[in-house]
Parts: structure tokens; C-alpha cells; sequence
């Protein structure tokens, strides 16, 4: 099933079509949104939203044409808004899009960017609030982002993360990774461990994730959970979507959230 391709959609704006198994996604992004700004409204008076690959606002579900709406405008759907919103997306055109679909408010702050991800970092460490409670979700194609632009971006910041880490397609180049993926990873370390969980015959899908998840511990986030994980119509696994916190309160919430599927399905947290 084709996805990530651009296609028309019934307002007359470019929309991204995506494999229905985006709807988990969305759904877990929109709950932790609603409940992260809710519960901390009284404790934080500015709280940012962060959305490094953007797109439209409007996703195309492969196959069925159904349109639903992409993380920027489900996280400006809370019911308790964030008081800031920075939206980037290297397509000139799906920012254009994006900005068509969102209203103007007297009450939040929406900025918006064109960049690459990981150029775009500077220019938000421009203008984050000081002292602001923030979400950032990363969502890739693969693996764009480079693990030392989370590293600057959330240095003596109060930020939790969500992110994409696409399991499936890592596996398949990881013998002969290209450089991308090598600065997608903290450092190189993480194709020994690989290496010697397949020879041993561990779980190599494990070592990558470990291997990612300790920088992300030497980065101050002690608080991971990894057990949303997305399988296509094979089965066949897609992506987890890694959350982080450098607070037990973020973990807490996530582990909320996260108790059923989009579908109402019950979810295993291990």
C-alpha cells in the first residue's frame, strides 16, 4: 500500500495519504495532547506544541479515501489548548496547505517553518517561550532526523517527546546502513549490539531500540515507553512510537492514554 504520496483532497487543498494504521497514531497524539494540557494548565501558564514534519493538516487514508485530520490540527482541537504552536515542514506546499486550514485565534500563538528538521532547530530555539512546558512530536518517513538536533533542541528544556521510530525500514538497511541513519542513532555503538543479537540470535529489533532509547537516557529522559508498536495488514511490524519524559507525570499520562486503540481495542503495556 502506497503512502507519503500527495493527493487532492475534497476542500480543493493537497492532503498525505497514509496507511490506515496512522489512525493509532493520531489517536494516541490527540489523547496525550488533551491530557497534557489539562493537567497541567494550573502548574504551567505557557505550554508549546511542537510538529517537526507537519504536512497538510488533512491525511488520506489509503485505499478507503477517508480524511482525517493530521497531528497539527488535532493538537490544536484540545479542549485546553496549548498556548503556543510551531509548525514546520520542509514541503513549501503542504505549509501552504496547512495554513489554509487553520484559523487565526486571539488565544493561541501559531508559528510556522520550512525547513529541514534538523535546520529548523535553531530557529525554534529562537523563539520557544523561557520556562515553558513543551510536546514535541517527530514523525519521519524514516529517519530524517538527526539524534543530535533532539539533543540540542531539548537541552534545559521541559520537553516530552513523541517519536516515530520506523523499525520495519531501519531493519532492512541496517547491515549497510547509510549515513542518515547513522546520525538518526546516538552514536555508532548501536550496529555492534545488532550485529551480536542476530548472531546469538536475540532479538535484533530490541537492540535497536535500546540503542536509541540510552541516548535518549543520557539526554535526562528517564522515563521511556516503547510499547506501542504498528503492524501493517501482514503483520509485518511498521514503527513504535517511542514517548519520552524527564518526569514520572509524562509516564504517567502516556500509560493513560495509551490503555486502548483508536478501534477501542485494549492495549498491552509491558
Amino acid at each position: 500500500m502506497a503512502t507519503g504520496d500527495l493527493v487532492p483532497c475534497s476542500d480543493g487543498e493537497l492532503a498525505i495519504e497514509v496507511g490506515p494504521w496512522a489512525k493509532d497514531k493520531l489517536h494516541y497524539i490527540s489523547a496525550y495532547c488533551d491530557i497534557f494540557n489539562t493537567g497541567m494548565k494550573a502548574q504551567w501558564s505557557t505550554r508549546t506544541y511542537i510538529d517537526l514534519f507537519a504536512g497538510p493538516g488533512i491525511c488520506v487514508i489509503a485505499g478507503t479515501g477517508e480524511e482525517v485530520l493530521g497531528s497539527p490540527r488535532v493538537a490544536l482541537k484540545c479542549k485546553t489548548p496549548f498556548t503556543n504552536y510551531f509548525f514546520n515542514d520542509v514541503k513549501p506546499q503542504l505549509i501552504r496547505a496547512l495554513r489554509s486550514r487553520i484559523v487565526p485565534s486571539d488565544f493561541v500563538k501559531v508559528e510556522y517553518f520550512c525547513k529541514d528538521c534538523n535546520d529548523v532547530v535553531n530557529d525554534l530555539l529562537q523563539v520557544l517561550p523561557i520556562g515553558s512546558l513543551d510536546f514535541c512530536f517527530i514523525d519521519p518517513l524514516n529517519w530524517e532526523i538527526k539524534f543530535d538536533s533532539i539533543r540540542k533542541l531539548t537541552e534545559k528544556r521541559r520537553m516530552d517527546l513523541a517519536i516515530v521510530f520506523h523499525i520495519g525500514s531501519i531493519k532492512r538497511v541496517a547491515n549497510k546502513p547509510p549515513k542518515e541513519l547513522m546520525d538518526f542513532f546516538p552514536d555508532p555503538s548501536w550496529q555492534k549490539e545488532y550485529k551480536k543479537a542476530r548472531e546469538t540470535h536475540k532479538s535484533a529489533w530490541r537492540a535497536l531500540l535500546d540503542a536509541y532509547e540510552n541516548g535518549l537516557r543520557d539526554l535526562g529522559y528517564k522515563q521511556i515507553k516503547d510499547y506501542v508498536l504498528e503492524k501493517n495488514r501482514s503483520n509485518v511490524p511498521l514503527y513504535h512510537l517511542i514517548f519520552a519524559s524527564k518526569h514520572p507525570r509524562g509516564a504517567d499520562f502516556w500509560d493513560k492514554i495509551t490503555t486502548r486503540s483508536q478501534a477501542g481495542q485494549r492495549r498491552m503495556q509491558i
